[in-house]
């Protein structure tokens, strides 16, 4: 199964909010969570559709996350995780299960247009 996030809001980058109150982000980790439950409902919706059987979320789930960058800069794989974590917390939301289940995963960068995305999928 794939879903496709958009790129996550820079201020959610644990670099970038270093001495900032945590309620300056708290909007935007929910709206990071909120957008990937229900992008997720639609992935899963389409994975029943093809194959007619309904997601197992078993005791671990791979993930493969794809971050497709909007330009070239440097960007360390570990921060990109970390902005990603509403996210994948709106993603175990969804499967119905807890995201200390996405095991192992897999991190990979690519270049595209932007604003960027990136691409999550579920072995």
């Amino acid at each position: 199964m794939q879903i496709v996030l958009p790129w996550p809001d820079a201020k959610l980058n644990p670099n970038r909010s270093k001495g900032v109150h945590w309620a300056s982000t708290s909007a935007l980790r929910k709206k990071a969570r909120t957008d990937a439950y229900v992008l997720t409902r639609g992935a899963l919706a389409k994975s029943l559709a093809a194959t007619g059987k309904p997601f197992d979320s078993a005791a671990t789930l791979p993930l493969t996350i794809t971050f497709v960058q909007p330009d070239k800069r440097a960007r360390d794989r570990d921060n990109l995780l970390a902005a990603l974590k509403p996210s994948l917390d709106g993603i175990a939301d969804s499967l119905g299960c807890n995201d200390s289940q996405f095991e192992p995963i897999t991190i990979r960068r690519a270049f595209g247009p932007k604003p960027g995305s990136v691409v999550v999928e579920i072995a």
